[in-house]
């Protein structure tokens, strides 16, 4: 399913296509970034286009550099904060009732953009946590 992802706290200098799809490629199939990304038009947060395979957790946050980049994906739905799949909700959830976490945002108030510098370098996924 091809979904509109919002990156946070992204360093000014990060703002490029080619450093979005390799920060998109950590989520799934990164296809474009909007126009408004790539023109510069908007520092709160970067927009990209992703192929996601749902049937798996969504991630809230990855961390790239020993950054944490906050995730967002607009016009999912239904997302259950259990287990941060889509397509039902946290009250019929079929996963453990203990194994309640915290995180998964499906579009929301952004906050600003880190103008921190850093390179992407080394790249890694955080371990997800969901819902509220």
């Amino acid at each position: 399913m091809q979904v509109w992802v919002r990156l946070s706290k992204l360093p000014i200098e990060w703002i490029d296509v080619e450093l979005l799809r390799l920060i998109g490629g950590m989520l799934g199939t990164a296809n474009k970034v909007d126009h408004i990304t790539e023109s510069h038009a908007r520092w709160r947060f970067s927009r990209i286009c992703v192929e996601l395979d749902i049937s798996q957790p969504l991630k809230s946050e990855l961390e790239v550099n020993d950054r944490c980049i906050r995730v967002e994906y607009e016009n999912l739905g239904l997302i259950c904060f259990q287990c941060g799949r889509v397509g039902h909700s946290k009250e019929s959830c079929m996963e453990g009732v203990g194994n309640h976490k915290e995180g998964v945002m499906a579009s929301g108030p952004v906050s600003g953009s880190d103008t921190n510098n850093g390179d992407i370098g080394s790249s890694g996924v955080t371990n997800d946590t969901y819902g509220p």
